[in-house]
């Protein structure tokens, strides 16, 4: 059977699924469940700073490690995906490889990745959900970090890169939209008709009164590389002053439990 002269032959026929109309709270709560899961585990502070510092070392390590590849090339970790020898060897013993290497030129990768283990992670000092017209723009990431180490003074002389801002987005799987408004439904009750049924899309309001009206919101995440307690607490009047800076939600009374913020 030839499947390629087929495909080239035949025209694609485009392919609807069709939910019943019964389904449609169900579906709600499927992608509510997606948004749970994102904001309880794949994007928690910690689950973050962990990718964020296993990246740095790997970047560390990245000039100073070769890989073999196709006729005895060698790659870096980084170019290793442009020879399929190469990138099949790369594999998650890396980390082993990079914590178990003596070489000098690797220390500092391999601190990174002792403190992952030991969980002397960079420290959280604050989760912002910003309304969304203070919400940032993703061509002001990369400056971020450098805003909140000269928001203000302190005992405490920070640098940009003691700061890391991770923005994240959490949503329902199509940014800002609604993702049921793409969703077809069908109706059972045309007994006269055949097929008896009907195609149709529903309203928001026909499912529930109690469903959200925004489906994306913005979480931005700070943490302090600094983590002795006197750097903890200034990186905090800096994390604040910034918040001020940008208009966003800000704590009342010195401390991080306030509307717009989570506490760590």
């Amino acid at each position: 059977f030839a499947v390629d002269a087929q495909l080239m032959t035949k025209s694609l026929i485009p392919v609807y699924v069709f939910l019943s109309l019964q389904e449609a709270g169900d579906l709600y709560d499927m992608f509510h469940t997606r948004y749970t899961l994102h904001r309880r585990a794949y994007q928690h502070r910690v689950n973050n700073i962990i990718e964020w510092m296993i990246t740095e070392a790997l970047m560390l390590a990245d000039p100073h490690i070769e890989i073999s590849g196709a006729n005895g090339e060698l790659y870096k970790i980084s170019t290793s995906i442009d020879d399929m020898v190469a990138y099949t060897k790369l594999t998650d013993n890396i980390f082993q490889q990079i914590l178990n290497s003596s070489k000098p030129e690797l220390q500092k990768a391999r601190t990174i990745l002792n403190n992952i283990l030991c969980r002397k992670l960079y420290k959280c000092i604050d989760q912002i959900r910003p309304h969304e017209e203070s919400e940032v723009k993703k061509e002001e990431f990369d400056k971020l970090a450098g805003e909140v180490a000269s928001s203000t003074t302190s005992a405490v002389r920070f640098a940009p890169e003691d700061f890391i801002v991770n923005v994240v987005s959490l949503n329902y799987g199509m940014k800002g939209k609604n993702p049921i408004d793409e969703a077809w439904f069908y109706r059972k009750d045309f007994p006269d008709q055949d097929p008896p049924y009907q195609a149709v899309q529903i309203e928001k309001g026909q499912v529930s009164r109690l469903l959200p009206e925004r489906f994306t919101e913005q979480l931005i995440q700070v943490y302090c590389k600094k983590t002795d307690k006197q750097s903890v607490k200034a990186a905090k009047s800096h994390c604040d002053q910034w918040c001020n800076n940008r208009k966003f939600t800000t704590p009342k009374g010195g401390d991080h439990i306030a509307p717009g913020h989570d506490s760590q």
